[in-house]
């Protein structure tokens, strides 16, 4: 390839905020003159779900010889199986942008000079856009891409990655300021005499990464047999929305599209602690839940929403445990948010937290696209 195309970013890895400016610059090497007619710089960012499911089905089929009337006695049923497939996708555009340093049309000559040829670019994210995110059945992606249109031959589209973090401030969000409490009860023995109370309490609902969770416990214990551990996680829950399309192999089958919904779960961390609580006797237990940094904030699109809970159980027993619904945010509870720089957070890939370095066919390359060309007319 005679030219070579890159694209750089103004901020350190890539990294933005919502609301910020994306400023950067393409540089087009080139060995010889370059004719075009047109070259666009393009900003882009989208949510995507995507699965499928497979499933065998019975299939009866009728056949009629030639020398009997439908239906006579000599008719016969055939049963066999296919299998067949439906795929769900949704996507919504959350980012859209063009510019146009270079054209034909003040460029008479319709050639990009031979040498380095750099073109400034500057792009306005939306205040309320998503971050970035890759899951098992979806993602948000954003991305610069160029378009160079060539006369009579191929058009050229190279591409360029970028992240977006937000910046949640939980000290906007009144409710995560207030303490969550629940309690549970367990009954045995005769006439369901004997009785564990517990009282499960977190002193506010909202975190940032790397903060601790404390969680207490006070346990009535009134059973017959004592009490020696709990334990406590965080669970993340992605849910992914999407629009069924079929995709038949036979062409009798009625083609239709419904949403359908599919959440995924992973534990993001978890403890336990031993401890004993006698018969009859009540006492107070402490668990510190610790938040790994990074870890991705609560976000929430049309078709894709990511949201935390701590579940706390006493020994693994389901009338004894409670979950509560938490925040991920970016500033902490008590802090005042300044003009410091964005914080970091993970990518996640299939649900597990990831560094936010993404690996270079995502992140860091510029990809360089052969797009086929209009036929001579």
């Amino acid at each position: 390839m005679d030219h070579t195309y890159t694209i750089e970013f103004d901020q350190p890895n890539a990294i933005y905020v919502p609301g910020q400016l994306v400023r950067g610059t393409l540089t087009i090497y080139n060995t010889c003159a370059l004719n075009a007619l047109s070259l666009k710089i393009c900003i882009h960012g989208e949510v995507e779900t995507f699965w499928k499911k497979f499933a065998s089905k019975d299939r009866v089929k009728k056949a009629y010889p030639n020398d009997n009337t439908h239906g006579g006695p000599k008719s016969h049923c055939y049963y066999y199986k296919y299998s067949d497939h439906t795929r769900y996708t949704s996507k919504l555009n959350v980012l859209t942008a063009v510019s146009q340093p270079w054209s034909s049309i003040q460029n008479p000559t319709n050639k990009i000079p031979i040498g380095a040829n750099i073109f400034p670019f500057v792009f306005q994210l939306p205040v309320n856009c998503p971050p970035s995110f890759e899951g098992t059945h979806g993602s948000v992606r954003y991305h610069v891409h160029v378009e160079l249109n060539r006369p009579w031959s191929l058009d050229v589209e190279a591409k360029r990655s970028f992240t977006v973090i937000p910046i949640i401030d939980l000290n906007m969000i009144p409710k995560v300021l207030n303490p969550m409490i629940s309690n549970a009860c367990r009954h045995s023995g005769f006439l369901s005499s004997k009785e564990v109370k517990i009282k499960f309490s977190i002193p506010k609902s909202g975190y940032t990464p790397g903060e601790v969770i404390p969680i207490s416990i006070f346990i009535h214990n009134h059973a017959k047999k004592p009490i020696y551990y709990a334990k406590a996680k965080l669970m993340q829950h992605v849910h992914y929305q999407a629009q069924q399309e079929n995709t038949h192999m036979l062409p009798d089958e009625h083609c239709h599209k419904h949403c359908e919904h599919k959440t995924a779960e992973s534990v993001i961390s978890e403890m336990e602690k031993s401890f004993e609580i006698k018969c009859c006797s009540e006492g107070e237990v402490q668990l510190a839940l610790v938040l790994p940094n990074p870890l991705m904030p609560t976000f929430q699109t049309a078709i894709l929403e990511v949201d935390y809970c701590i579940i706390v159980e006493v020994e693994e027993d389901k009338k004894l445990r409670c979950e509560f619904p938490v925040t991920i945010g970016t500033v902490p509870i008590g802090r005042v948010m300044g003009l410091a720089r964005a914080p970091t957070y993970s990518i996640v890939e299939g649900d597990i937290p990831l560094l936010v370095e993404a690996p270079p066919e995502y992140q860091e390359r510029v990809e360089v696209v052969m797009a086929s060309a209009p036929p001579p007319e």
